[in-house]
């Protein structure tokens, strides 16, 4: 039996490092971000009252949190908030510093394509413009072979709009590869005061030896993306919704939107 001291140890025990999750949802709590007035009453039967729900962002990002309403007596009812800020000027947002393309060996006769997600955390719409002067030079320097490609070095995103840059990657030789693009960004103030690069690092090897090791290109995604099911597998899409405009009758309009895989280990399987 034990004694008091290892009873008192057992209940101090390490709770452990909280998941991302976890610690997304506790930073919210801690913040007030999401506050609901009144927090506790009743209801006479067949009465109604309305619940005042405050939103109070305290920085441009996007906000999820679930609430769990507890009633006595009763199954508790469950409700998700959400909640996005954005920038008072144009603002765009790269999910990474740094984009590592996966490892494509020499000799393809087609470039690999890469999807690279950009969106507009701003309240108004913005220009960009990739400058291609670095990667018009380092292609130069290979002589001249299209190393890297951009499909759309330039284009428009309406406020909380999300687009793709389309990378096309196709070494010439087994070596690592490295690019950094500056973006220029406008809005209708003109130039916006910060600075965006977009650094693509890409590495080119023989078919025949080992495939070099391999960093996740979708790694990182914002945590209100990636949702978690009873399973354990990890599933995102690239837009969680799709505004497809004013469009004509009989006028088919496009989008192009990505499933993420995000589990490391497993496969995935869907079914629309």
């Amino acid at each position: 039996m034990p004694n008091d001291s290892e009873i008192q140890m057992e209940s101090w025990a390490d709770p452990g490092t909280p998941s991302q999750e976890q610690a997304f949802e506790k930073d919210i709590l801690d913040k007030k971000i999401f506050e609901i007035e009144p927090r506790r009453g009743s209801l006479a039967p067949g009465e109604q009252m309305d619940l005042n729900v405050l939103y109070y962002p305290k920085e441009v990002r996007k906000h999820h949190l679930g609430i769990f309403f507890q009633i006595m007596n009763g199954k508790p009812l469950s409700i998700k908030f959400e909640g996005e800020t954005l920038h008072r000027r144009a603002q765009l947002q790269l999910i990474k510093h740094t984009y590592d393309l996966p490892p494509v060996p020499i000799g393809l006769e087609w470039a690999i394509t890469y999807p690279i997600e950009v969106k507009n955390l701003g309240i108004t719409k913005l220009k960009y413009k990739i400058d291609m002067t670095r990667l018009e030079q380092l292609n130069a320097e290979n002589h001249d072979f299209r190393v890297f490609e951009i499909q759309n070095p330039e284009g428009t995103l309406k406020s909380n709009e999300i687009s793709h840059i389309f990378t096309l990657f196709r070494p010439l030789e087994a070596k690592k590869y490295a690019l950094d693009l500056p973006v220029i960004i406008s809005d209708i103030e003109g130039p916006s005061p910060e600075s965006y690069t977009l650094r693509l690092r890409g590495t080119g090897y023989h078919l025949e030896k080992e495939k070099p090791d391999e960093v996740q290109f979708y790694e990182d995604l914002p945590v209100c993306r990636a949702h978690l099911n009873d399973d354990g597998s990890m599933a995102a899409f690239s837009t969680e919704s799709i505004d497809f405009g004013d469009i004509a009758d009989h006028e088919p309009s496009n989008r192009f939107v990505i499933l993420y895989n995000l589990n490391p280990t497993l496969k995935l399987k869907f079914d629309f």
